[in-house]
């Protein structure tokens, strides 16, 4: 009985410990799979090692698994990231962090509402990594995106403190007459204001969505391409502080060669034109102003950036403090902006997170520099300043239209901005129903602007009429509430993944000016508009709502075949009554060819798909109550000499007005060979805009001799290459490129005129041609020079030294049907060239930037300046000694070019635009110090650039910037990178 129980205790205790053990070992893990900057990761492979055990993570990255057995180690792997291996021990949640790998970068990208796999996209999405961003650093992230991909243009037109004169285009133009801009989302909520006030050193990452498919998501507003930035998210483990520090001098170049004060007053002798005292004197000393010098200095920037990533399992953060002080090239243009940002991720429950974006910004724009269109043209026999030192009203005694360049300079001045921007979600992952979400996700943004400027009586300006004072209060606030469920699943060979959306946005605007002058003194400067002698009130006041729903479905056959359905509905309050919601539609398809069985073993290609796109998208183009008709008022005396309001109507309503719809079909071909060490894109796409909104002429009798409809359409069609090619590695160095250009070309179908026939005309007066492109140069055309007098030509009796124009039509005549279209206003090609050097810890790369088939006149070149008042370019003017055939004679009157034809010269330019060297130092040396990275750069920009154009810079987008915008500049920045 004893050997019994001897034997029956050990047989229990074995039974209780495998029984206890196999409790143990049977468990559920779960977790979350994020991108090295943020963002969830769907269709991450997780594996329990040594099994065929394994799951795969959900839309927003979660995963559950359960597991038995010895193995304890999880296995994550995904295309383009590097694989982990995580051990479990008595883990139950799991989270991790998933870094891009070398080979194969940019492989998760955000598409709106979400992210997929770049190998499941099926529109034309390209993303901007956070390296390229990096190596450009800049103030403005618009600047920083300059030809990092095909078919985007960011033109500078002009040198600010900012960095915010900036146009954007992505595949040209689509509209006449409405924007033509992308539609901004940032972290999830429709962006509106300028880049500039956005942190660069934020952003985690960007993506373009280029096609209707991948732009369609976005409705009525994504006609012109979508651009979706992302900030960066904490993840798990110990908290990281990094903390950079830059400063950049910037130096003004390129700046015309205006006449000195000799030539000035040489060239008035030599017309015989009178000259004023001032000048008399001036040129008796040797007196020469240059007033675009006085103007200008050697601006500098100085930026500081400290931010905190980490988190736990429940609970992920980054935080970031931004300072930037930039004082630009102009004197009196200055700009500082302070951001401060919260990101937040918590998880409230195992299957409820909370999200937080949220930043707030304080940007001072306080200062007015100098005016560069009068620095340009001021006399520069002029005199800026009186003997004590203090600025002259009125530069040269025969001025008197004229004050002084440097007079803003003297204008108290303060423009503060004040911006709150909040983004919060909650993501429900549904119990008991894999794969199902819903997150319910509002925005809010909140901007108040207060603008004060006083004019004393030290300027000119302000003595006329006894000081005189400007106040504008502005606000801003818009909201959203979006609600969007999803479900993902795999069954088989079969992925789905299902998005609804159902949302609501308001925006409103309001404005309180004051406009005040005459003070009994200046001591009190914008503080005093209760004790002016005139002042006159404003206020404005305008909302606008949209009301949206969408629903897209992806659908993935063994990763091959890819399916991708989307069509929104949106409504917005700004159109008429007739036309307040619109359905836009898409439909994509993708064949991952490199997942053929033909390709599986194929050493040379490991990437390939095709990608075919159709849809609709719209461009809403319309201000807030545009289609109602409106009164405008009108003072009048009456009888008894009293002043009474009366009214007009000025313009008519129209209910049917709506959007401007563009479809478009694109066909592009991802690629990657030689194990991705050539990795590209080719894509090809053709739209048709119609409806635009224009304005038609109808008779007077309606009080307005105009009213907007949607008439007319445009074409628009274009071609996109990019390349990037790993051409040296090895365990010291590595050479990358990366090179893209695309083509495109909008053309005019119709803008709704016809003949008496019914065929479609051109619409001259507004210079919109069909089958030219949108913005043309509409001229009389340059002939040359006539060489002597002559009687009986197409323009009448001329002079020696006249401009001849091209008799095009040759009826003897030179009539306005002698124009000629003279080349376009926008690029025929755009291309961007990286080259990255890499040797042990050292870096160097440099962009060039290549713009071509641009034609602009050149306004430095005009000739109606009949009597000197103002100085010039200093041109070759056709003399009988000096018989040049380019420009015509230096005359007083307006005889050498009657019609004002202008001088029209193209813009093609290449420009080595950034050059940046940076050392990293080595992680031994750092690690003593407990620093985790130290890295020192240095950037230079717009080293050199190749035109052939005359003026401050090529890139400036319109002729008329090339008299008044502050100059181009060459900058030289150094800064220093820590990780702790």
């Amino acid at each position: 009985m004893m050997k019994k129980q001897l034997l029956i205790k050990p047989i229990c205790l074995a039974f209780i410990l495998f029984t206890f053990f196999g409790y143990a070992q049977n468990k559920t893990i779960t977790g979350q799979v994020l991108g090295e900057y943020g963002g969830a990761l769907p269709g991450v492979s997780v594996l329990l090692k040594g099994t065929n055990t394994g799951a795969m993570t959900d839309f927003d990255g979660n995963f559950t698994l359960q597991i038995s057995g010895e193995a304890n180690t999880l296995i994550f792997s995904y295309i383009g990231m590097e694989t982990q291996n995580i051990e479990i021990g008595n883990k139950t949640v799991i989270n991790t962090v998933m870094k891009t790998s070398e080979t194969a970068l940019n492989e998760i990208v955000v598409v709106g509402y979400g992210t997929q796999k770049k190998s499941d996209v099926t529109g034309s999405v390209v993303s901007v990594s956070t390296e390229t961003l990096e190596s450009r650093p800049r103030t403005s992230l618009e600047q920083m995106l300059q030809g990092t991909m095909a078919g985007m243009n960011i033109s500078v037109n002009a040198s600010n403190a900012e960095g915010s004169s900036n146009s954007m285009l992505i595949r040209g133009q689509n509209s006449i007459s409405a924007s033509n801009g992308p539609l901004i989302i940032f972290d999830g909520v429709p962006y509106a204001g300028n880049l500039s006030e956005i942190n660069p050193k934020d952003v985690g990452s960007l993506e373009v969505l280029k096609d209707a498919s991948a732009a369609a998501i976005y409705g009525s507003r994504g006609a012109n391409g979508v651009i979706l930035i992302t900030t960066k998210k904490g993840k798990e483990g110990q908290m990281t502080v990094n903390y950079s520090v830059s400063t950049t001098f910037n130096q003004p170049i390129n700046i015309p060669s205006l006449m000195d004060g000799k030539t000035f007053y040489e060239a008035k002798i030599g017309r015989g034109l009178s000259t004023s005292l001032v000048e008399d004197e001036g040129y008796a000393e040797g007196r020469n102003t240059d007033w675009v010098d006085l103007a200008t200095r050697t601006g500098q920037t100085l930026q500081h950036d400290l931010s905190f990533l980490g988190g736990s399992e429940k609970t992920k953060y980054y935080v970031s403090m931004s300072y930037l002080n930039s004082e630009g090239v102009s004197l009196g243009d200055d700009f500082k902006r302070y951001t401060l940002r919260l990101n937040l991720d918590h998880k409230l429950l195992p299957w409820m997170t909370f999200n937080t974006s949220t930043q707030y910004g304080y940007y001072d724009r306080s200062g007015n520099n100098a005016s560069f269109s009068t620095a340009f043209s001021m006399n520069p026999l002029g005199v800026p300043f009186n003997e004590d030192g203090t600025q002259t009203l009125e530069t040269w005694d025969d001025g008197v239209f004229v004050e002084n360049p440097l007079a803003g300079l003297l204008y108290d001045n303060k423009d503060i901005t004040r911006r709150f921007t909040s983004n919060n979600s909650i993501l429900i992952d549904v119990p008991f129903i894999k794969g199902l979400s819903y997150k319910i996700n509002t925005g809010y943004d909140y901007r108040s602007r207060l603008v004060q400027t006083y004019r004393g009586r030290n300027t000119r300006a302000g003595l006329r009429v006894g000081g005189s004072l400007d106040l504008a209060n502005e606000y801003d606030e818009d909201w959203l509430v979006e609600n969007i469920i999803s479900y993902k699943n795999t069954f088989g060979k079969h992925s789905i993944f299902l998005t609804g959306l159902y949302s609501a946005q308001s925006e409103w605007a309001e404005n309180h000016d004051v406009s005040a002058e005459g003070f009994p003194n200046d001591v009190m400067t914008y503080y005093q508009a209760g004790k002016a002698s005139l002042i006159e009130p404003t206020a404005s006041y305008n909302k606008q709502t949209h009301l949206s729903q969408m629903v897209r479905a992806n659908y993935a056959f063994d990763s091959r075949y890819l399916l991708t359905l989307t069509a929104r509905r949106d409504g917005y309050s700004a159109f008429g009554t007739d036309s307040k919601f619109g359905i836009f539609p898409s439909a994509a398809l993708g064949w991952n060819i490199s997942n053929e069985k033909f390709l599986e073993n194929s050493n040379t290609i490991n990437n390939l798909k095709l990608r075919l796109s159709y849809g609709e998208s719209g461009n809403e183009a319309v201000s807030a109550y545009s289609t109602l008709p409106t009164l405008s008022s009108v003072d009048y005396v009456d009888e008894n000499d009293g002043t009474l309001f009366g009214f007009y109507p000025s313009r008519l309503g129209d209910p049917s007005l709506g959007w401007e719809t563009t479809v478009s079909f694109n066909a592009g071909l991802d690629f990657g060979l030689f194990k991705n060490k050539v990795r590209g894109l080719i894509d090809v796409y053709s739209s048709k805009t119609s409806d635009l909104l224009l304005s038609k002429s109808i008779s007077n009798v309606n009080g307005t001799g105009s009213i907007t409809q949607n008439i007319g359409e445009t074409s628009n069609t274009g071609v996109e290459f990019q390349i990037s090619t790993v051409n040296v590695r090895n365990s010291n160095f590595q050479w990358k490129t990366n090179f893209n250009i695309a083509h495109y070309n909008t053309k005019i179908v119709n803008v709704g005129l016809t003949d008496v026939d019914g065929n479609y005309i051109d619409d001259v007066d507004n210079e919109w041609f069909i089958g030219e492109p949108i913005n043309v140069n509409f001229d009389y055309v340059f002939d040359g020079i006539y060489q002597e007098d002559t009687v009986g030509t197409p323009q009448g009796d001329v002079d020696a030294g006249d401009i001849r124009y091209l008799d095009f039509n040759e009826d003897g005549s030179i009539t306005p049907d002698d124009k000629q279209v003279i080349g376009r206003q926008i690029p025929d090609f755009i291309a961007g060239l990286t080259n990255t050097f890499e040797y042990k810890n050292w870096t160097f790369s440099f962009f060039l930037n290549m713009v071509s088939g641009i034609t602009q006149a050149n306004a430095l070149l005009y000739t109606q300046d009949n009597d000197l008042r103002e100085n010039r370019y200093n041109v070759d003017f056709w003399t009988p000694e000096n018989l040049s055939n380019t420009y015509p004679r230096n005359d007083r009157t307006a005889s050498v070019n009657p019609r004002s034809m202008g001088f029209y010269r193209s813009t093609d330019f290449i420009r080595l635009q950034d050059v940046t060297l940076s050392y990293q130092f080595p992680t031994d040396a750092l690690d003593k110090l407990k620093i985790d990275n130290l890295e020192l750069f240095a950037n230079v920009k717009n080293l050199y650039t190749q035109t052939d154009w005359i003026g401050l810079d090529p890139e400036f987008s319109n002729s008329s910037s090339q008299q008044t915008a502050v100059p181009q500049t060459t900058s030289f920045l150094l800064g220093l990178k820590i990780s702790l």
